[in-house]
């Protein structure tokens, strides 16, 4: 997982972008974010769904006029389908595979032996 900095301030950033003006978050929109995080949900997955949250507000706006996006809660559904379809894009790939203490130099022995 990415750095806790970063994760927040890039979905921040990008949502503003988007978004098309300065818009800060509310306390509800980085609680939003902290469960993302805390979830697992990597931040491509979660930028990717702004985006597709966007694009479908987009299309809408050109058949009339609609109310403009005032938080990131609205695109919620869109990050949590997008993660869906990213677990189900992973299903039956390995893990990524986790450095082995052993080869960091603390075998169990190693110590006893050097002890």
């Amino acid at each position: 997982m990415q750095n806790y900095f970063n994760y927040f301030t890039e979905i921040e950033e990008h949502f503003q972008r988007r978004r098309g003006s300065l818009l800060l978050l509310s306390t509800l929109d980085w609680a939003l974010i902290e469960t993302w995080r805390e979830a697992g949900v990597p931040l491509d997955v979660v930028l990717r769904g702004i985006d597709e949250a966007f694009d479908k507000y987009e299309a809408r706006q050109r058949r009339g006029p609609q109310r403009r996006v005032n938080g990131l809660a609205w695109c919620a559904p869109a990050v949590m389908e997008a993660a869906e379809q990213h677990k189900e894009a992973a299903l039956g790939t390995a893990p990524a595979a986790e450095p082995e203490i052993a080869s960091a130099g603390f075998e169990a022995q190693r110590i006893a032996d050097h002890l």
